[in-house]
């Protein structure tokens, strides 16, 4: 029906723009009526299929937009009539404003379907006219008529009374709370003897079991702390933004007291005793007076200490309290050490190193040093090293990862022993010992045995040769002695290999011919769990642990799949997941998968058009719609675990953008994000402002791999295709 009267409209436009001459968009209108959206969407359809163009300028004004019957595309046009429609119908409203007043002058109040019998009303009539009064029985009436003044004052006298009943009520209430902490809902309501209203206990604090406190009783407290226990640890600034009813608890939180069962994580979070972060903060701290009084003992006297005595966790506290403390990190002969910040003598310093290094160490001197002053005396760096030896820096590490040289690492800087470079400096085989700690490549290894590269790899694969380099895999490049020291070997290898070769030659190999499956064994083949990418495991492995994540993966590499994965985790623990998108169609979409995948009872769809099953534990919703919630409906959020946004690059976009940059800010702080997106050149940008905003670690994850390769090419003048 709606599609005939839009054809109807488009006859009638037709017939009313005069061939080969021009009509104001305003007189158009003036001429057609009837309902403004199915006028607008007919010009504009008209336009964009090229039957109507227009002239004008861009100012929309439609009293300067002419239309005319058009032979082609313009895309002008479209943009102009675009453009006017919006005054067009704020200048038919003010017309339809200006005619309804007229008629209700005489003072008899007319319904809604009355005044549209007399004209033509527009949609969202009477908006915009505050002297249109609407009468209890739905009439309308012009405030200065005498049924609107009747009106009037009886909306008045209804305020007032209702105010002195809201005053009486709340000074009753105060009175019950203060012979007893709480107070029933139905108690309050007998000694009332009338309903209890709203607006009487907006002050209070209503508990889940329909009782009435004030905001800082126990009772409330007790309340808050259940809620923390519930939920994710709160930032500071949250907490009072949340709870800034109850003011004597935020004002201590304010100033960093600690009031049961209240805990104040390292972070500046808040959270409760019963909660995991809550008991962990705690035994934390026992940890740390424990280990603070171990690492003072431990300290006392000695240069160098190990924490290999602590436990895993308590030695990560350790280590925070040593280098508090001062400790300077070592790492002597491949064991993690610390080198107190004391001051003591020479020999007793070189004493502690010759029981650690086993070497002989200078311990002249009587003037009292810092340990960590008296390593760096006695050790070169390892450009100092290249310098002093005449070599470069590559060759000083392959001398110390041969042996040659000996070091340590001071605060994760390699340095070398200046005994240990002296007598390697004087040693008169320095240049052979630097051509063996060479690094050579697989072709200069084959060269230098006279094998081939296939050959240097079987040496590799049967153990008779490795791969230089600090990290256990496959370099591609070897030792130069090691490859030297195997000359002598390598004829007995050969042989070892023809041998092998001869016996193998031998045997008798029979080869089946292949059988093609057939289709009903093919068919019965099960197929195998799916391997996920590294970077889809990455993904899960961060939400799992509990941050938000933002994954920038190319089209068709599967991001949905990490989102599958999250919903089914979260609703393995019976919690809540509300899964965002830019689209209704997309939303929709989303909708109908999920339902096939977790059942019809477990997602709901709220778009603005529809809403379904609003209370599942899966949501699916526009962006806009989850932004409404993050300011209307924050308690239905409670259980919310995480929220995924997907085609996140949508903040970026200049009309829409803020609803997703507003759900960012605004979103409950216990709630963790998923971000999913294919398209963002500066997530690392993205992830740094939103851990700005929402105060916790937000996980980068991406994937450069291609499932569906790009291809760019150039289109010469000649449309030639070039590479």
């Amino acid at each position: 029906m709606a599609k005939g009267k839009t054809e109807a409209v488009k006859r009638m436009i037709h017939a009313h723009i005069p061939a080969g001459a021009t009509i104001t968009l305003q007189g158009l209108w003036d001429q057609i009526g009837g309902n403004m959206n199915v006028f607008c969407g007919a010009l504009q359809s008209l336009a964009a299929r090229g039957e109507i163009t227009a002239s004008g300028p861009g100012n929309g004004d439609p009293e300067q937009i002419l239309l005319s019957l058009g032979q082609g595309e313009d895309p002008e046009a479209v943009k102009l009539i675009a453009a006017g429609i919006p005054q067009l119908k704020a200048s038919n409203m003010e017309q339809s404003g200006r005619l309804a007043r007229d008629i209700l002058k005489d003072g008899i109040p007319r319904t809604k379907e009355q005044l549209a019998s007399i004209m033509e009303l527009p949609e969202g009539w009477p908006g915009g006219l505050p002297d249109v009064l609407k009468l209890s029985d739905g009439a309308y009436t012009l405030r200065d008529t005498a049924a609107g003044t009747v009106e009037l004052n009886r909306l008045s006298g209804e305020s007032q009374a209702g105010a002195e009943e809201v005053r009486r009520q709340r000074r009753l209430l105060d009175e019950l709370l203060q012979e007893q902490e709480t107070v029933a809902h139905e108690e309050i309501e007998r000694r009332l003897g009338a309903k209890l209203l709203p607006e009487a206990a907006a002050h209070l604090m209503r508990l889940p079991g329909g009782h009435y406190t004030h905001p800082d009783s126990e009772a409330a407290w007790e309340e808050v702390g259940r809620y923390l226990a519930r939920s994710e640890p709160v930032q500071r600034n949250d907490f009072m933004r949340m709870f800034k009813r109850h003011r004597e608890l935020v004002e201590h939180i304010k100033k960093g007291w600690e009031e049961p069962p209240f805990v104040l994580l390292p972070d500046g979070r808040i959270t409760v005793e019963t909660h995991p972060e809550g008991r962990e903060e705690l035994r934390r701290r026992e940890i740390l007076a424990y280990v603070h009084y171990t690492l003072k003992e431990r300290m006392g006297g000695r240069s160098f200490f190990t924490l290999e005595d602590f436990a895993p966790r308590e030695r990560v506290l350790a280590k925070q309290e040593a280098l508090q403390a001062g400790c300077v990190e070592l790492k002597l002969n491949r064991r993690d050490m610390f080198a107190a910040p004391i001051k003591t003598t020479p020999e007793r310093i070189a004493k502690e190193l010759k029981e650690i290094t086993g070497l002989d160490m200078p311990s002249r001197g009587g003037a009292q040093t810092m340990p960590a002053a008296y390593l760096t005396e006695h050790s070169l760096s390892g450009r100092e090293t290249a310098r002093l030896l005449g070599v470069r820096s590559g060759e000083i590490n392959n001398l110390h990862e041969q042996g040659l040289l000996q070091g340590f690492r001071l605060e994760g800087l390699l340095r070398y022993w200046r005994s240990s470079v002296d007598g390697l400096r004087s040693s008169p085989n320095l240049e052979r010992l630097l051509k063996r700690a060479e690094m050579v490549k697989l072709h200069d290894a084959g060269r230098i045995l006279g094998v081939t590269q296939e050959q240097v790899r079987r040496l590799v694969k049967d153990g008779y040769l490795r791969h230089a380099g600090r990290a256990e895999r496959e370099t591609g490049q070897f030792r130069r002695g090691e490859v030297e020291d195997l000359l002598k070997d390598l004829p007995d290898i050969k042989a070892a290999w023809e041998e092998a070769a001869g016996t193998g030659a031998e045997r008798t190999v029979r080869r089946r011919k292949r059988q093609l499956k057939r289709r009903e064994q093919m068919e019965s083949v099960a197929p195998g769990p799916i391997v996920l990418d590294k970077y889809q495991e990455q993904s899960i492995a961060a939400l799992l642990a509990g941050h938000s994540v933002l994954v920038a993966a190319p089209t068709g590499t599967g991001k949905t799949l990490v989102a599958e994965k999250l919903v089914e985790q979260i609703l393995a623990q019976d919690r809540e997941v509300i899964y965002t998108s830019p689209l209704k169609a997309l939303s929709n979409q989303k909708f109908r998968d999920f339902a096939k995948l977790y059942g019809h009872q477990r997602v709901g769809l709220i778009t603005g058009d529809i809403s379904i099953n609003e209370r599942a534990q899966l949501l699916v919703m526009t962006t806009e719609i989850f932004r409404n919630w993050c300011f209307s409906n924050p308690e239905w959020m409670a259980n919310i675990s995480h929220v995924i946004f997907d085609e996140v690059h949508y903040l970026d976009d200049v009309e829409r953008g803020t609803a997703w940059e507003e759900s960012i800010i605004f979103a409950p702080p216990h709630i963790r994000i998923l971000g999913l997106s294919a398209t963002v050149p500066n997530i690392h940008d993205l992830a740094r402002w939103m851990e700005e905003v929402r105060g916790e670690k937000v996980m980068v994850v991406e994937e450069y791999r291609r499932a569906v390769p790009l291809v760019i090419n150039w289109l010469a003048s000649d449309q030639e295709m070039l590479d």
